[in-house]
């Protein structure tokens, strides 16, 4: 709930961010015809070309403050550079008027290209089955899937994780009390959690910094966690 609504009122307050279907949605900041304005910008065929981001069939609507139309311009393609949309083979129309000529025209903008990967839906906030779908949009349009990748094989990875946490349990608390020992074994099993638990943090750095793949990231901590339970019952059994 909480990375929801970080989602909704934190990250994409400023510069609004959709991607779906390989079209871009994005509303920013505009005070070039208003102090307080606004606009959207709409484009088709969004992606990564040549490290900037850039869109086909483009539409810019202009609003004031009040969110009334004043202008709307039609582009063939948009470029986002630093600080600013280069709209090329651009036609503005107003209210009333006919349109304009045909021009290249830069919008200011104070989205960067980081801005626009952050906006983008958090991996905590997308459900198991929406992740697939969402991996495989961010890398048509040439986004680096990271992150959600290694999301959803560590929700994939969970049911063979708390399994592996519970054998561990087991595994310390099987010994009967009255062969001694019970606090040292107690010791034991707290730090062999804790020594789990942050080997699991651990991969899950190197997988989103993208030295390990994100399934060996995943799926490493709990397969170690296994063995390490498996190893410890098989002990206990043969005394």
């Amino acid at each position: 709930m909480a990375e929801r609504l970080d989602d909704h009122y934190i990250r994409m307050d400023d510069g609004l961010v959709s991607l779906q279907g390989g079209n871009i949605w994005l509303r920013q900041q505009d005070a070039g015809l208003d102090p307080d304005g606004s606009a959207i910008l709409h484009g088709k065929n969004a992606g990564l070309l040549r490290g900037q981001l850039s869109a086909d069939h483009v539409s810019v609507f202009r609003l004031d403050s009040h969110d009334r139309l004043i202008e709307r311009v039609e582009a063939r393609v948009a470029k986002l550079d630093d600080g600013v949309w280069h709209l090329t083979d651009a036609r503005t129309i107003k209210p009333d008027q006919l349109p304009g000529p045909v021009v290249n025209i830069d919008l200011p903008t104070d989205l960067t290209l980081a801005r626009v990967k952050q906006s983008f839906a958090s991996p905590d906030t997308l459900s198991v089955w929406a992740l697939p779908g969402f991996i495989k949009l961010m890398e048509q349009a040439g986004f680096s899937s990271i992150k959600h990748r290694l999301h959803l094989q560590s929700l994939l990875a969970l049911p063979l994780l708390s399994g592996t946490m519970a054998l561990v349990a087991a595994g310390f608390s099987m010994r009967p009390a009255r062969r001694g020992g019970v606090m040292r074994l107690l010791s034991s099993g707290v730090a062999a959690g804790f020594a789990l638990f942050a080997f699991s943090r651990l991969a899950d750095e190197f997988g989103q910094s993208g030295a390990l793949p994100a399934l060996l990231a995943a799926w490493a901590p709990a397969a170690a966690g296994l063995l390490l339970a498996v190893t410890l019952l098989l002990h206990l059994e043969d005394g």
